[in-house]
């Protein structure tokens, strides 16, 4: 239930024949399955998708067709915020039902209909203007009801009195927490007592002292249910004079103390539960209520407007004037998992792809080796040159050497301490080989990245510096780091003595840091319903930002590195494929490179899939190829990021405006953040859509060659495109490729002349990213 001063919003499931008398105009929309609805001895059958609308006083009973489950939306508006904005509202009634569709009202409908999803989809948002955005759709709806549904058997009221009436209401609303009185208004209005009261009982039905307390009652819900005042403060502060007629009222209202209402409600939203029981239970009502919701908002659009496009429409106004810096492009890393993958002819041919569309500067490594290589053994047993211990390595190492890539580290000190002496003595002799075939030059580019596994600093630290030592003893230029102690989801788990001992006394013997970010684990975390999802979808930033404040704190300037990160994707991998989330993760890129010295990405699905059987989350990481190396979004958000060049000559949440050589490169993206479980509801992705009317001001006139570069869910996401053969359970070889060589980005090229300022439309799928490129004609 939401409960706010205007309207009340309660999502149930009927199970049970309910009977209820309505205090205020109510519309009732079943979301799921159908019931029969019965309003003063008319009974209707409502199936789901359609309204009714029930007016104060009116007697309802309702129940659920006996062959589905059924649930429904409840929207109580406030008779005192209706009749503020509507004088006559105690004389009229409203009539919709679903019988209304036979009778040319089916566009006001869906139009109802979409306005009271629209408020509450804002309700469950974080929009900064969201208490704006309410009180226009409440409007809304109200006007709608006005205008289209009110009944043509109005009793004859006095404009003049009516206006009165307002007014009295508005002062009650205003000084209700005053503890007001009949004589308090009356005097203010300059009547008596006894005509006030009569006036008041005729035009509203009501008692003046029964209404003054009603009100006072509803105003006390928000502190009630979001405050841990006492029920005798929140007496006082709503107007009453004592608790015990605040206790009396309420319970005539709610048919419960106050106590109790509190109690049941903190339950519904505190109780401790399982973490599958969590997930199930969000799951379930995401999709019997939102679903639904954002389906109203996109047919409500088609119904009543059919001859509009159902899009968003924003303007942006960018001049090139604003301020210049430079664009920076932070090292990438490439995570492989293993040594041996690196001699895999299918694995250095992905490396070469990204190499060479995208430019990175590491590959890491968590082991050298999974079992002792049998060339090494039989190097240790022949003790001769001709059984060369390193050859397969070797070809690596060339390699790398031939591709200008260098090595990142990952060493697990855990594992690195049960290693026996023989074992350890093969590493540090695979080192000194790599410094004797290959020069110091290349392991001076290297990095040793030590990772403590969330064991006890204190206890692996002397490992940490027998790795140091031994490192610096074959290359002493080698860099040396460390994984700072922040698990996921660093915000529940903060360990002050840990990181104290962290940032005081291993960090003063690093060369840089690290971390990694999977802001999934929330999943298993969420205590609400709604949660406030943009929040952990900006889970990597928050991480960030976090370490970056305590590395100040404790004065610490040394190189960060994200070495393995990824966005919210749900639980589920279909989730985690169906989510195109191609411009939350450009804006990340956009942000890392201001924050961090570089950050890592899975090469393929294959090579993640193998490093992951041990963990908590199974669902893909961000990497950069799919089966057959087909490139997944996470490859062209890199790709886009990258191609941009030169000064950044303005910026903003959606947009970035580059200039090199005389050429423009204007980077757009429509950020969505939404709960990943509705990714596969095509009416929803739809309405996150919005179209782009640009107006770029200041551009060196001359002729321009323009090309735009669209990637979306329909251009350039893999699993959108397999969905194209989903009749097939298996693909062969032919169809895989056919399927890797189409998904790509969709590229338009056009001339045009410009003289100083380029206007342009463009339209933005959820979540989708345009590149508009403006390359003079020399």
């Amino acid at each position: 239930m939401i409960v706010n001063e205007n309207y009340q919003i309660n999502y149930q499931q009927l199970l049970t024949e309910q009977t209820a008398l309505c205090k205020e105009t109510t519309i009732l929309i079943v979301l799921k399955g159908s019931m029969f609805i019965t309003i003063e001895e008319i009974t209707n059958q409502v199936s789901a998708g359609e309204l009714v609308v029930v007016n104060t006083g009116d007697h309802l009973f309702m129940t659920a067709n006996s062959s589905q489950s059924c649930s429904y939306l409840e929207l109580r508006i406030n008779s005192v915020f209706f009749a503020a904005q509507f004088p006559a509202f105690f004389y009229t009634r409203f009539d919709c039902t679903p019988i209304q569709k036979e009778h040319g009202k089916m566009q006001a409908i869906a139009a109802l209909r979409r306005q009271v999803a629209e408020l509450c989809l804002v309700e469950f948002s974080d929009d900064p203007s969201k208490r704006l955005k309410i009180t226009l759709f409440l409007t809304q709806i109200i006007l709608s009801l006005v205008h289209h549904f009110q009944k043509e058997e109005v009793t004859e009221y006095h404009p003049s009195d009516n206006q009165k009436l307002r007014e009295i209401l508005e002062y009650i609303e205003v000084h209700y927490h005053e503890g007001i009185l009949l004589s308090d208004v009356a005097e203010h209005f300059f009547m008596s007592e006894s005509s006030l009261s009569k006036f008041f009982k005729k035009e509203t039905g009501d008692y003046f002292s029964h209404y003054v307390r009603t009100i006072c009652v509803k105003h006390s819900l928000s502190e009630l249910l979001y405050t841990k005042k006492s029920i005798e403060q929140i007496a006082l502060d709503s107007g009453f004079s004592n608790s015990k007629t605040y206790r009396q009222h309420f319970k005539k209202i709610f048919n419960d103390s106050p106590t109790s209402y509190r109690s049941s409600h903190l339950e519904e939203t505190q109780a401790p539960q399982k973490i599958n029981q969590v997930i199930q239970t969000t799951e379930l009502q995401i999709k019997e209520i939102l679903v639904p919701l954002y389906s109203y908002i996109q047919t409500g659009l088609e119904e009543a407007r059919p001859s509009e496009l159902s899009l968003k429409t924003k303007q942006l106004h960018i001049t090139t004037e604003q301020f210049e810096s430079d664009y920076l492009k932070k090292d990438v890393i490439i995570h492989v998992g293993s040594w041996e993958a690196l001699a895999s002819k299918k694995i250095q041919a992905e490396i070469l792809d990204i190499k060479k569309q995208i430019g990175i500067k590491y590959i890491s490594i968590q082991t050298l080796f999974t079992q002792i290589p049998l060339s090494v053994q039989i190097h240790q047993e022949a003790m001769m040159n001709s059984f060369p211990a390193f050859e397969e390595w070797d070809y690596v190492l060339t390699f790398l050497e031939e591709a200008r890539l260098n090595i990142f580290y990952q060493l697990s000190l855990v594992e690195f301490k049960e290693l026996s002496v023989s074992v350890k003595d093969i590493y540090r002799k695979f080192f000194c080989h790599v410094q004797n075939k290959f020069g110091a030059k290349m392991t001076e580019q290297w990095k040793i990245n030590c990772l403590f596994k969330e064991q006890n600093l204190a206890e692996y630290y002397p490992v940490f510096l027998e790795v140091k030592r031994s490192l610096f003893e074959i290359a002493p230029k080698i860099a040396v780091g460390a994984e700072i102690p922040s698990p996921d989801p660093f915000f529940e788990q903060n360990d002050p003595q840990q990181t104290q001992f962290f940032c005081e006394t291993i960090a003063a013997n690093c060369d840089f840091l690290s971390f990694s970010a999977e802001p999934n684990y929330v999943f298993q975390n969420l205590d609400s319903t709604f949660p406030d999802l943009k929040n952990y979808h900006q889970y990597v930033l928050n991480k960030t930002l976090h370490i970056k404040h305590i590395l100040k704190e404790y004065e610490i300037k040394l190189p960060l590195y994200l070495t393995e990160w990824n966005t919210l994707t749900g639980m589920t991998r279909n989730s985690n494929g169906t989510f195109f989330r191609g411009a939350i993760i450009l804006k990340d890129l956009l942000m890392l490179d201001l924050l961090v010295s570089g950050f890592g990405f899975w090469l393929n699905i294959e090579l993640y899939e193998k490093q992951t059987q041990e963990r908590p989350l199974k669902n893909d990481g961000l990497e950069l190829f799919h089966f057959y190396s087909g490139k997944r979004p996470v490859y062209f958000c890199l790709w886009l990021a990258r191609r941009m060049e030169g000064k950044v000559l303005a910026q903003g949440e959606e947009y970035l405006l580059t200039y090199l050589d005389g050429k423009y490169q204007l980077l757009l993206f429509n950020t969505n953040y939404f709960d990943p479980h509705l990714s596969s509801e095509e009416a929803f992705l739809e309405s996150q859509a919005v179209t782009f009317e640009i107006e770029l001001a200041a551009i060196k006139s001359a002729p321009y060659q323009i090309k735009q570069i669209d990637f979306n869910r329909h251009n350039g996401a893999l699993f959108y495109t397999y969905e194209e053969f989903r009749n097939a359970e298996a693909l062969d070889l032919e169809t895989q490729k056919y399927i890797v060589d189409s998904t790509r980005p969709k590229i338009k090229v056009f001339d045009t002349h410009i003289d100083d300022d380029f206007n342009y439309y463009v339209t933005l799928d959820t979540n989708g990213i345009v590149l508009l490129e403006l390359t003079p004609i020399r």
